[in-house]
């Protein structure tokens, strides 16, 4: 293809002690893009204690600041970080070799320079025979739970919570907003649902850890306790449910000050209804509380996307410096 022609894409991988993992990791993802009308830059997120970013680094890597809150974070940073190389494309890749990105990172760039698809999804469940180890039941059971809850916020026919690899054109990294700092993979389905873009999954084959253990579904349950409150933060049912409550304690209130007004003939002087005065106080007291978060719980959220438009900018990127040897 005609130099002029090619375009830039840009792999962020996010890191967390993977110096045994990460050489190979770069190297497939090289090779991926031979034959490819892609110039590829490596970006890695790193919030390692080993050698990782060295190694990452002498494998003509960017390396940038996870920011040590979790692979959320790690992963937001890095996406919007790729923004300043003002690529064509966007791709993410676990650095723990599980996936196997030089046979993989073709099929899913091509939906993406099709322009089929503005966000290609990875699943390890789209069809039988992609996870090559024994993948534990409770694990199983949780990335089901999670897959049912991202059916219902969205709609879409997803099999998978959290896969591995995904592509996706810029703008869906230029908008996209999260809130929590491990729900990278379940909120970015979310946000670009809500804002339009068009997902489609596609199968991906998960290989067995050579090193170390995953540190995303190492413990599923632990994993879900992380990830519901945000999806539940995200699907603004937390609002509808706090409000609703609210309104009905208040109403229940009024109902029973109704019912000891009229027992007592009409009057005022109800020194005598202690207890029921009281329950009313503290209906009227818990729905105030209710109302008064739902309101905070809404009001941090939008903080939370106002600073993140201050921080990362207009355009998405913030001014971050890479490194490379």
């Amino acid at each position: 293809m005609n130099q002029s022609q090619r375009q830039t894409a840009v792999v962020v991988i996010p890191t967390k002690n993977e110096e045994n993992t990460i050489r190979a990791v770069i190297a497939e993802v090289r090779e991926a893009f031979i034959g490819l009308p892609y110039d590829v830059e490596i970006l890695v997120t790193d919030d390692s204690t080993d050698t990782t970013r060295q190694v990452a680094r002498e494998c003509g890597a960017h390396v940038v600041n996870g920011g040590g809150e979790g692979l959320g974070s790690a992963m937001y940073r890095g996406l919007k970080e790729a923004l300043s190389f003002n690529p064509d494309v966007i791709l993410s890749i676990d650095g723990d070799g599980q996936n196997d990105a030089r046979s993989e990172i073709p099929q899913f760039v091509k939906p993406v320079l099709e322009r089929r698809a503005d966000l290609v999804l990875g699943s390890r469940f789209a069809k039988e025979g992609l996870v090559g180890y024994r993948y534990r039941s409770v694990n199983l059971l949780g990335t089901r739970v999670l897959t049912w809850i991202l059916r219902r916020m969205t709609g879409l026919p997803v099999t998978d919570s959290h896969g591995g690899i995904r592509a996706m054109v810029p703008e869906v990294a230029r908008e996209l907003q999260i809130i929590g700092s491990h729900t990278y993979v379940q909120e970015t389905i979310v946000d670009a649902f809500e804002k339009g873009f068009r997902i489609i999954e596609l199968p991906s084959a998960w290989r067995k850890r050579e090193f170390g253990r995953s540190r995303v579904v190492g413990s599923i349950p632990k994993y879900i306790a992380y990830t519901l409150p945000v999806l539940l933060l995200r699907s603004g049912q937390h609002i509808r449910a706090l409000y609703a409550v609210g309104s009905l304690l208040f109403v229940g209130a009024f109902v029973v000050f109704a019912v000891v007004f009229i027992e007592e003939g009409f009057t005022l002087v109800l020194g005598h209804r202690t207890p029921a005065l009281i329950m009313i106080a503290l209906m009227i007291m818990a729905g105030l509380q209710l109302l008064f978060f739902g309101f905070s719980f809404q009001l941090l959220k939008q903080i939370k996307r106002a600073v993140d438009r201050v921080e990362y900018g207009e355009h998405g990127s913030r001014a971050m410096k890479h490194t490379r040897s």
